[in-house]
C-alpha cells in the first residue's frame, strides 16, 4: 500500500513539474502599426520564449501571411539567452495593396524537451491590421502628374563616357594612320635606320678585304683594277658629293683640284686610276709592285682626306691616319 503511494506521489511530482516547465514556453507576436495606408509597409515581429534546454522547430513563412497580406522580407533570427531561459525572435516587413480590416493569423511553434518526444505547441496572440485608402476630393480639379526631377551628371557619372570617347579617338585615329601608311606603301609602325659608318671607314674596310682577296695574284688584273676604282670612286661620291662614279679619270682629278687637297696623294691617286684605266681598257700588265702600290696610294687617299673631315668638324683627337704596307 505505501509502494503504490509512493509510486502516485512520483507521478503527480513528474506531471506537475511538466506542466509547470510548459507554462514557462510563451509565444508572442507584434506589429509597429496596427493601421496603414494601402501599399504602406509594417514591421512584424514573432517569438517564442522557453527554456535553455528545449528543442524547437521554427515555423516556415512564405512571401504571403493571407490573400490581403503579403511578406516583403525578413531579417535573421535574434537570440536572447538568460539563466535557464531562451528567447528568440524574427522580424518580417509586411503590406497590403488591399483596404480593409485583416486578421493577422496566429503563427504555431512546436518544441519538445530534450529528453522527451511528446511534441508541444505554443500559438502566438492575434492581431488585426486596418488598411485605408487615400481620400480623394473629386470636388477639385485633376492635376497633371509631374515627372521626375532632372538631376545634372556628376564627372563620375561622365568619366566612364569621356574614357570610351578617348578609346574611340585613339582607334580612329590608329586607323586613319594604317590607311594613309598603307596608301603610301609605308609601315605603320617603321624602325628607325640605323646610321651609316662615315664613307671612309666603309672605303678602308672595302680595301682591306680586296687585299686579302688576293685577286691579282689570280691572274684576274682587269677585275682587281674594277673593284679598286669602284670602291674609291664610291667613296668621294659619299666625301666630296659629286657623281664620281659616272665620271673619267680626268673629270674626278679636275673636281678634286677643288677640294685643296696634298699634291703628293693627288698625284699618287691619279697614277692609280691612270694605272687602272690602261689595265681595263689597254690590257696593260703592271708589275706586282705597281699592284700593291695602287692600292697603297688609294688607302692613302681616304686617310689624308679624311683627316680633313675631322679638323672641319673641329675634332682632331679620332684622327688616326692610315697607311698601306706593300705585299
Amino acid at each position: 500500500m505505501r509502494r503504490q503511494f509512493y509510486i502516485l506521489m512520483f507521478l503527480l511530482a513528474t506531471t506537475f513539474s511538466t506542466a509547470l516547465r510548459a507554462q514557462n514556453v510563451e509565444a508572442f507576436a507584434s506589429v509597429d502599426s496596427t493601421a496603414i495606408m494601402i501599399g504602406d509597409q509594417v514591421n512584424y515581429e514573432i517569438g517564442i520564449s522557453m527554456p535553455d534546454d528545449y528543442l524547437l522547430g521554427w515555423p516556415q513563412i512564405t512571401d504571403t501571411l493571407t490573400s490581403h497580406i503579403e511578406v516583403l522580407g525578413s531579417y535573421p533570427i535574434d537570440t536572447l539567452s538568460e539563466p535557464n531561459q531562451l528567447t528568440l525572435r524574427q522580424r518580417l516587413r509586411i503590406t497590403s495593396f488591399d483596404s480593409g480590416f485583416f486578421e493577422v493569423p496566429p503563427v504555431t511553434f512546436l518544441y519538445r524537451q530534450k529528453d522527451d518526444t511528446t511534441i508541444h505547441s505554443a500559438i502566438t496572440n492575434k492581431l488585426f491590421l486596418q488598411v485605408y485608402t487615400p481620400l480623394v476630393d473629386t470636388a477639385q480639379d485633376f492635376k497633371v502628374i509631374k515627372g521626375p526631377i532632372r538631376e545634372p551628371y556628376t564627372f563620375r557619372e561622365i568619366l566612364p563616357w569621356l574614357l570610351l570617347a578617348l578609346v574611340v579617338a585613339v582607334l580612329i585615329g590608329l586607323l586613319v594612320l594604317y590607311l594613309t601608311k598603307r596608301k603610301k606603301n609605308h609601315g605603320v609602325f617603321v624602325r628607325k635606320p640605323k646610321p651609316l659608318p662615315p664613307p671612309h671607314v666603309t672605303a678602308i674596310k672595302k680595301l682591306d678585304e680586296l687585299r686579302l682577296a688576293k685577286i691579282w695574284q689570280q691572274g684576274r688584273l682587269k677585275l682587281y683594277y674594277s673593284q679598286l676604282t669602284d670602291i674609291i670612286r664610291e667613296y668621294m661620291e659619299g666625301r666630296f658629293h659629286f657623281d664620281a662614279p659616272e665620271m673619267t679619270t680626268d673629270e674626278i682629278l679636275e673636281a678634286l683640284k677643288k677640294q685643296k687637297i696634298n699634291k703628293e696623294v693627288m698625284d699618287k691617286l691619279g697614277t692609280s686610276l691612270q694605272l687602272a684605266d690602261l689595265v681595263k681598257f689597254a690590257k696593260a700588265q703592271p708589275t706586282a709592285l705597281e699592284n700593291d702600290l695602287s692600292l697603297d696610294h688609294c688607302i692613302d687617299f681616304v686617310n689624308e682626306t679624311k683627316a680633313k673631315v675631322a679638323e672641319e668638324n673641329g675634332n682632331t683627337d679620332d684622327v688616326q691616319p692610315q697607311t698601306g704596307e706593300s705585299k
